[in-house]
């Protein structure tokens, strides 16, 4: 009886264990990235990666959204990598043709992002259908330019985001998606517009195009107090019903920014949302 307890309890530490005596470590080679490691380690464990905004950093949208806490405590590996550097020294992802690279430096952010997703993976075991990104504008087009031609990525929080308006690949596999959107947002706006000489989709194409992947139809609406800075239940939820096992949510903020004040529990909800997704 006692051999059967060890062997129950030797194979319950093969699938979640303690994370090792760093909590930490570095990959990305000329675009170093710590990766954070979670308080429990499944084998193999969910890998959530965030993408900033241009101009701006991975250290920058970490202190704007405050996910590292969360995804330790969830299990998630966690990086906020950041991206290359343009002319004006504001860093940038090169995600599409309307966002964001202005200078038109070639820099290949697919294989970046790839590379990373494979190093972390020789190190510490990642679960490939548990691979999350979380992006805040030029970060979000970026999340579904990743996600369009690698077809890794099991869910994707976007943040005043959007695509090409013709995009060069279409989506071919199903990825939840939750779409977050203010109308008064002036940088890329609800309706659509144009950055770089070239259109980008409104937050409806954008939805509609995932929407037509993952087989979602039948939306419902609700109301949620989410921008605490707007009075009342100021944001509107869209939820689709999806043949896939995909998740599609749309959530609309009447007069939220570009940037908008996040609730103190922001955190927590975009990462329950995220775990609940596997490929």
């Amino acid at each position: 009886m006692k051999l059967r307890l060890l062997s129950v309890f030797a194979l319950t530490l093969t699938f979640l264990t303690p994370a090792t005596a760093s909590s930490s470590y570095t990959v990305g080679g000329d675009r170093p990235v710590t990766v954070h490691l979670p308080d429990a380690l499944a084998n193999p464990a969910p890998l959530l990666i965030l993408l900033h905004s241009a101009s701006t950093s991975g250290a920058h949208q970490e202190n704007y959204m405050r996910l590292a806490p969360i995804a330790k405590k969830n299990g998630l590996i966690y990086i906020a990598p950041d991206g290359t550097s343009n002319l004006e020294g504001k860093r940038f992802w090169n995600a599409s043709k309307s966002c964001c690279n202005r200078y038109s430096q070639e820099v290949d952010d697919l294989a970046y992002l790839n590379s990373l997703i494979d190093e972390i993976s020789s190190i510490t075991p990642v679960d490939p259908k548990r691979i999350y990104f979380i992006g805040h504008s030029n970060g979000a087009f970026m999340s579904y330019t990743f996600a369009c031609k690698t077809q890794r990525v099991a869910a994707i929080v976007a943040i005043a985001g959007a695509m090409d308006q013709s995009p060069e690949c279409s989506q071919a596999t199903p990825v939840s998606l939750l779409n977050i959107h203010g109308t008064a947002d002036k940088v890329i706006k609800l309706n659509g517009g144009v950055l770089n000489n070239h259109p980008y989709t409104s937050a409806a194409t954008t939805i509609k195009t995932i929407a037509a992947v993952n087989q979602c139809s039948n939306p419902t609406t609700a109301k949620k107090d989410f921008e605490p800075t707007i009075k009342g239940t100021e944001t509107t939820v869209i939820n689709y019903t999806c043949d896939t096992h995909t998740h599609l949510q749309f959530w609309k903020i009447k007069d939220g920014s570009h940037s908008p004040k996040l609730p103190n529990d922001f955190a927590q909800l975009v990462i329950s949302f995220l775990l609940k997704q596997s490929k």
